[in-house]
């Protein structure tokens, strides 16, 4: 029997593993979209609605979390975090800010040719799905402080407890 080697990679091969199959989900979701446009759909709002969903369907996997750090212990798992080369800013029981990075969507999209017009257009929508993450935690708020797609340096995401 043939020894599976996806266990034995280094922390490296990992993350190129990680981010390629992101790019692959970004060219895929950027065709369906861009097919959507074609052929006369409301593309942006088919998207928003099942990006949200898939987003929600994520969250339920969290379990519970009522604090910013108990969600970002939920989704800071190591393969995210090697992706997206999480980097935790604050972490309290009031407010969560992490950094991203790395986005395997936003390089595969530039790749694919897309105006920085677009790319933005694309990470908006591929924000609903962390909006949906969100959505099943009912005491917390998220908020982008920053955006790679946008030409910042990373990704800084704000999670509050609501007031």
């Amino acid at each position: 029997m043939e020894k599976n080697n996806c266990c034995t990679q280094n922390e490296e091969e990992l993350t190129t593993a990680i981010r390629l199959a992101i790019q692959d989900r970004a060219v895929w979701f950027y065709l369906l979209y861009k097919g959507m446009k074609e052929a006369g759909c409301n593309a942006d709002e088919v998207a928003e609605k099942a990006i949200f969903k898939f987003g929600q369907m994520k969250g339920q996997k969290i379990g519970t979390a009522s604090t910013p750090k108990e969600f970002f212990d939920g989704i800071a798992t190591k393969n995210a975090a090697l992706a997206f080369a999480m980097e935790p800013r604050e972490v309290e029981a009031e407010k969560g800010i992490y950094r991203f990075h790395h986005c395997a969507l936003v390089e595969a999209w530039k790749k694919l040719g897309c105006s920085p017009e677009e790319v933005k257009h694309l990470c908006d929508l591929a924000s609903c799905g962390d909006q949906g993450v969100v959505s099943c935690f009912p005491e917390l708020e998220l908020k982008f402080n920053s955006l790679i797609a946008a030409g910042d340096a990373y990704c800084e995401l704000e999670i509050t407890k609501k007031k």
